[in-house]
């Protein structure tokens, strides 16, 4: 039973779907703890993305969004003499219309500035294109949309008999996981976030990542900015992109990693992955976490700089009923970090902005906090600004 959708952070662009707090002049412009969005009520939602300014929300057979849609993040008609065209942005969430020959919703996932889509026979991006992000040719399309008609979207083309098993995001890059374990990338890539090598003019066509994890059955992919981590189905870890804070350092000092590099570390079978801006973060089939890379790392405010995994003490997940703290399920943003427990607790911790962690206040958080729900928590997405909470 699907109990409900919360959120916290900043309000006043819409993202969190609740019309009174962007109608209302005297409403916080920030949501310090998570609010339920009763937009979502009925709808029996189960997937979430929060985005820069925006989020969208879906079920098995529809979906939703609410913010920011100055790039057509959220879809909707163009008009040239811009009569009739979309919102430029939406305070307490609509319908996004998908084509009639979609099936069933897969998966989503959100960008700062555009969507993805997975469905049982289409792969469907929009928003803001500038760097081929949404699969189609930069040059031709700056942004990718509905049609006049608001009925029809321009699928992701993808070679026969290619289904897709998960959708992800970073900032202004993309990925397709795919059911036989390859990885395909498009969009920006010149941190080496496409793990391909490619970048520029041909960037946004879907390309299967290199390097290490060539000929790897990939199972995760986890990172929110230009460091990107994946774990295969033997729970092997690789990472690419972004090494500024050093969060390859374990096989390179290269500032740009172009290529999926195998990170042998040794700390059990991984079974999920994140990564900040500056940091990564990685928990194992024991339930235990492990996190690395530079800034708020999760072991207090003395400790801004750790070069290979260290363990975050299980007792910092445990919680009031005496829950032994194991986690099954890790999550990054931009600027925090995340664990969720086998009990269904979500601890957070990292840069507060906006007051998006959920905890009551909007100073920063050294170590994990526990975010505190009426019921066990699904699902979180960690956005830029705001964050996202679904609860069973």
């Amino acid at each position: 039973m699907h109990k409900g959708v919360y959120g916290a952070g900043l309000s006043k662009s819409g993202a969190l779907g609740i019309r009174y707090l962007v109608e209302k002049r005297t409403a916080p412009e920030t949501v310090l703890r998570p609010l339920r969005i009763s937009f979502c009520n009925s709808k029996k939602i189960t997937k979430i993305a929060a985005g820069c300014g925006f989020s969208i929300f879906a079920n098995n057979h529809e979906l939703y969004g609410s913010g920011l849609n100055n790039f057509y993040q959220l879809g909707g008609a163009v008009n040239d003499k811009k009569v009739d065209r979309s919102e430029q942005y939406y305070i307490g969430g609509k319908k996004i219309t998908l084509p009639s020959d979609s099936g069933k919703i897969l998966d989503i996932a959100a960008g700062r500035l555009h969507c993805l889509i997975s469905t049982e026979n289409k792969i469907y991006a929009f928003g803001n294109n500038s760097h081929g992000q949404c699969g189609q040719d930069p040059e031709k399309h700056q942004f990718v949309t509905h049609n006049r008609a608001n009925d029809e979207l321009v699928n992701i083309f993808l070679p026969d008999n290619v289904k897709v098993k998960k959708v992800h995001c970073t900032l202004d890059t993309s990925f397709l996981l795919l059911t036989d374990g390859r990885l395909l990338s498009f969009g920006l890539g010149e941190d080496g976030q496409t793990g391909n090598g490619i970048k520029g003019k041909n960037s946004w066509i879907p390309q299967e990542v290199g390097g290490d994890i060539k000929g790897e059955r990939i199972v995760r992919i986890g990172g929110s900015a230009d460091t990107l981590l994946a774990a295969n189905e033997n729970g092997d870890l690789f990472a690419w992109g972004l090494n500024e804070y050093g969060q390859l350092q374990m096989v390179t000092d290269e500032v740009q990693v172009d290529y999926p590099r195998h990170l042998a570390v040794k700390l059990g079978s991984i079974v999920s992955v994140g990564a900040t801006g500056s940091s990564c973060i990685i928990s194992n089939s024991d339930g235990l976490v492990y996190t690395w890379g530079a800034q708020i790392l999760g072991f207090g405010p003395e400790v801004s700089s750790v070069p290979r995994p260290m363990l975050l003490d299980p007792p910092l997940f445990g919680s009031v009923v005496n829950e032994d703290g194991n986690v099954s399920r890790v999550f990054s943003g931009c600027y925090s970090m995340g664990a969720l427990t086998t009990g269904g607790n979500l601890f957070l911790w990292g840069v507060n902005r906006f007051g998006s962690l959920g905890l009551g206040h909007s100073d920063d958080q050294f170590f994990p906090f526990q975010v505190f729900l009426p019921e066990q928590v699904r699902n979180a997405s960690l956005g830029p600004d705001h964050s996202l909470f679904v609860t069973t």
